[in-house]
């Protein structure tokens, strides 16, 4: 099992075992059809340039962990564990997750998503693995995958969120300000500034005020 602890693999079984039998939306079956590929052979074949979108909308909860975990693991593995092997293996991988408080919760302390997350959020940007999470509370997200972002984008928030202590670098001019943002306007944080820049995006050509 190596570093996974003897419980935590008992936990998984039981999950596995009551999704497969009770809550399962059809991703688990005895023979894979023919036509049908292996996910993570499929992202491990990833170029430069390229784009994957992997839709888990129909699928349970603890289904889409397990393929946003598989999908973690392969990326990771290319870079921390064979990337030697590929001399084509892309400069930089760009993960992106919607929701990421549903994989890597503020109160969950540890889980195998969640140390694959971890990873990533510590030692990816080292490897050339990126992870772009969104979601509508920051403040559901594991304090450690926060701590690690370099670059935190926030739109309107209400006052009871930006309370939260994952807020504190902000002055609280700028969390009033966050407050009363408009559609299309957003505060970005990162190193390079030395306060955080408000950002709006101009409404396209064709829908200009004033016109019906």
């Amino acid at each position: 099992m190596g570093d996974v602890k003897a419980i935590s693999v008992a936990r998984f079984r039981r999950l596995l075992r009551r999704i497969v039998k009770t809550r399962q939306s059809g991703i688990f079956v005895s023979q894979r059809p023919h036509g049908v590929e292996n996910l993570s052979k499929e992202i491990a074949k990833i170029r430069g340039g390229e784009t994957i979108v992997v839709d888990i909308a129909r699928l349970a909860d603890e289904e889409q962990t397990l393929v946003f975990g598989d999908i973690l693991r392969t990326i990771y593995a290319l870079y921390a564990e064979e990337g030697s092997e590929r001399e084509d293996l892309p400069e930089k991988v760009i993960i992106f997750v919607d929701e990421l408080n549903k994989y890597a919760p503020a109160r969950e302390k540890e889980s195998p998503i969640i140390e694959q997350i971890l990873d990533i959020a510590e030692r990816g940007r080292s490897l050339g693995v990126i992870l772009f999470g969104a979601e509508q509370f920051m403040s559901a997200v594991h304090d450690r995958v926060v701590g690690n972002c370099s670059t935190l984008i926030i739109g309107r928030s209400s006052s009871a969120e930006l309370s939260s202590p994952v807020y504190r670098f902000l002055d609280p001019a700028v969390k009033a300000n966050i407050t009363r943002l408009q559609k299309g306007e957003l505060v970005i944080s990162h190193p390079i500034f030395r306060q955080p820049l408000k950002l709006k995006f101009p409404k396209p050509a064709y829908l200009q005020e004033g016109t019906e």
